[in-house]
């Protein structure tokens, strides 16, 4: 299977300072990196920037000194939520994330 995201490292976001470029309202995937290193969260929306401000409010997203950063990337314009949800299962699977409570890819329905 090949990737839905282009080749090249995520873009990263700082929520505390504001460094880096805030996500944008669009499909993707993005992983929380703690401020050790570690990815604690990896996960697909089909709104990075929605999804973002969520789990800064659940707290999944650390803010204050030391905190951690969203790494994302969006998604390229032929890819499903379905292929980005498998893309996000094997992911899961190879960095296995602290605060991911299952496998991944359980997703809402889409309509593509």
């Amino acid at each position: 299977m090949s990737s839905p995201y282009k080749p090249g490292r995520p873009t990263k976001y700082n929520p505390t300072t504001g460094a880096g470029t805030k996500p944008p309202a669009k499909p993707g995937e993005y992983r929380i990196r703690q401020a050790d290193g570690t990815i604690s969260y990896i996960g697909e929306t089909c709104n990075l920037a929605r999804r973002t401000a969520e789990h800064r409010r659940s707290g999944k997203l650390p803010v204050g000194a030391g905190g951690g950063t969203i790494e994302y990337q969006v998604a390229d314009g032929r890819t499903t939520s379905r292929t980005r949800r498998e893309h996000e299962r094997q992911k899961i699977a190879q960095h296995q994330p602290s605060q991911n409570r299952s496998g991944g890819g359980e997703g809402r329905i889409a309509g593509r």
